[in-house]
This record gives C-alpha cells, structure tokens and sequence, in this order.
C-alpha cells in the first residue's frame, strides 16, 4: 500500500499569475519538500494512512507534516498508481506573506484520458475514486472534487501552512482490472479580498495492476 500527494504552488505575485499557472517543478532545487516544491508528486514515509484515512473524500483540517512525505516526482509523465492498494491526497498551498488572508475553492474533475481504444476488459470508468464519505459506501464514481460551493469571501482560510489539502481516497479500476489512464483537471479559485484569480493544471494517471513498485511508484 502506497499513499501519494499531488501538490501544487500558486502564488498572486509572480509572472504566473497572469497566465493562471501553478508554479512549476523546480530540479534545482536543493532541499524540495511539500512546503517548497509545485507540480510534484510525494509519497507517504509512513506505515499506513495519514490519520487512519480511508476509502473516501474529506477536507483534512490540520496541516501535513512535511517530514512524513519524501520522494518528490515531477508531473510531467502519467503517474502509476495500483487499484485497490493506494491512496490518493491533494495540497495546493502559497507562500504569499498574506496568504493567511486568501480565501480558496479547490477544484479537480477527472475523466479518461485517452480518447484511444480501450484497453480490453477496459470500460468508460470516468474516475478511479468513489462517492464514498466516512459512514456512507458507495460504488459510484466520483469525477468531480469540489471543496465548497458558497460564495468566494465564504470560502475556506487556508491552514497554518498557507495550503488547502483534501483526502481523496483509495485507487479503483475499470472491469477486470485493466490498466486505464485518467487526467484530473486541477484548479483552484483564489479571492484575496477585492479580487478574484484562477490556477490551473492537468496531470495524468495510469491505473495499473499486478506489478511490482519501486522508489515510491508503481513499475
């Protein structure tokens, strides 16, 4: 069992703030964590799930332990991930001096990410994650990540560490466990008290099965 972190910068000062990029990976740097490196896929350091997570969505109020997540990958290359075996999470976060200031929406809506032929015994699955919640099952997908709904000064503060973070769940297949690969189309709306601006980015996962691991990814 593996559990993996998408995590994504934005900040409202720099020259990708025009654009709507997050910030970029950056390879030089000497000492990348969670709190320091965009576009960047970490792995859980420790024995289990963060808080006894499970198979289900929840916002996750209190900030990540930088310590606990090593093995930063970039996102330039579809990351494999293995049905029924890991665990997804979300941080996007700002190092902005007055992100405590910031108010944010986080967004992700996932879909296959082929227009291809279908692998065999592949369907139209339209995301790997499911509609459960902490005391309800279900088997439904869940293709749409949407953390609040209400207007943007009502949206959530930012943590202690300037980042938003959401549990996302266990990895599920199409029929048969045949390899699928999505893309999840991550935004965010950020409203920093008198105006309104936009991220976004699209990484690609390839679900996989019955492989071996290595470095924190799925061979």
């Amino acid at each position: 069992m593996s559990v993996y972190l998408y995590n994504l910068a934005f900040s409202l000062i720099t020259s990708d703030t025009p654009v709507g990029r997050f910030q970029q990976y950056n390879s030089s740097l000497p000492n990348p964590t969670i709190l320091n490196q965009s576009a960047a896929w970490f792995a859980y350091q420790l024995a289990g799930t963060p808080n006894s997570y499970g198979d289900y969505y929840s916002p996750v109020s209190t900030p990540l332990t930088p310590n606990q997540w090593g093995d930063p990958q970039p996102d330039t290359s579809p990351w494999n991930l293995e049905p029924d075996d890991d665990y997804l999470m979300m941080r996007v976060f700002c190092t902005d001096p007055n992100v405590s200031s910031y108010t944010a929406r986080v967004t992700a809506v996932f879909g296959r990410g082929t227009s291809g032929v279908l692998n065999p015994g592949a369907n139209d699955l339209q995301s790997p994650l499911v509609m459960s919640t902490p005391t309800t099952p279900s088997s439904y997908p869940r293709a749409v990540i949407d953390v609040d709904a209400s207007s943007s000064s009502s949206w959530p503060l930012p943590l202690s560490d300037g980042s938003w973070v959401s549990w996302l769940g266990m990895i599920h297949a199409p029929s048969n466990l045949a390899a699928n690969d999505y893309s999840c189309n991550v935004g965010v709306s950020v409203y920093d008290g008198s105006k309104l601006y936009t991220f976004g980015k699209d990484p690609q996962m390839h679900v996989v099965a019955g492989v071996l691991k290595r470095r924190g990814r799925v061979a």
